[in-house]
C-alpha cells in the first residue's frame, strides 16, 4: 500500500544495514544509558536498558528487523486482494488483515 511517510518508514527499516555493527552499539548505548534521551524517560520508572539483557534484546531487534521485514514484504505484497476482501467480510478489522 501506499501511504504518507511510506519512503520514512522504509529508510528506519533500512538503517541497521547503512551503520557498521559497532557504530549501531554504540548509537543503541547512547540513547538507552540513564543520561541518553530514551534512558532518562525510562530511569524514573526504574527501567533500566544499557547493559541489561533487555538491551541486548533491543540491539537484537534492532539489527534483525530489516531481515524479517525484507524477507516478509515481498510475500505480503503478493497476497492478493481477495483474501483481503474476505478477511473484512468475515469481520476482521484493517490491522487484523494485516497481521
Amino acid at each position: 500500500y501506499s501511504f504518507p511517510g511510506r519512503r520514512i518508514a522504509d529508510a528506519m527499516v533500512d538503517l541497521p544495514f547503512a551503520l557498521p555493527t559497532a557504530v549501531a552499539g554504540i548509537a543503541l548505548t547512547t540513547l538507552y544509558v540513564p543520561n541518553g534521551w530514551i534512558g532518562s524517560l525510562l530511569m524514573p520508572l526504574g527501567i533500566k536498558v544499557a547493559y541489561t539483557p533487555l538491551g541486548i534484546v533491543i540491539a537484537l531487534i534492532f539489527i534483525g528487523l530489516p531481515f524479517v521485514v525484507r524477507t516478509v514484504q515481498p510475500i505480503m505484497e503478493e497476497i492478493d486482494k481477495e483474501v483481503e476482501e474476505v478477511a473484512a467480510t468475515l469481520g476482521a478489522n484493517r490491522f487484523q488483515i494485516i497481521s
